[in-house]
């Protein structure tokens, strides 16, 4: 059996200077037993009235082909599944963002969402 592993944000507010930094709540720290593949997909659905950008890191390395922006829209969402192949041993996966909107996430709104999921065959 696969190790699977979920993160989701409670609410939080954008920082508007356009660096990027971890999205609240989507981090997930985990040790796997042996090498093996992985799957890691996410989502953020946010309301910027501008534009977003985000990428995936694992283990403090950007997953080039993972960066996504979505600009000059009133409403923004990015998702994406990426496959890679993990050591064993300690891992940290971070969805980050960048932005030069300031705004509110707000979970309880059933148009926002934040998720980000690793799936390790590691077994």
């Amino acid at each position: 059996m696969p190790t699977l592993l979920n993160a989701s944000s409670a609410a939080w507010s954008s920082t508007p200077d356009n660096n990027w930094r971890a999205v609240p709540g989507l981090t997930l720290s985990f040790t796997t037993a042996n090498a093996g593949p992985a799957a890691v997909s996410w989502t953020l659905s946010v309301p910027p009235n501008g534009a977003i950008v985000t990428r995936l890191l694992i283990d403090g390395v950007v997953q080039q082909g993972t960066q996504q922006v979505v600009g000059n829209t009133v409403y923004a969402s990015t998702s994406g599944t990426y496959y890679t192949t993990l050591a064993a041993g300690p891992h940290m996966v971070v969805l980050m963002l960048r932005t030069p909107m300031s705004f509110q996430y707000d979970p309880t709104a059933d148009w926002q969402a934040s998720r980000l999921q690793v799936m390790a065959f590691d077994q």
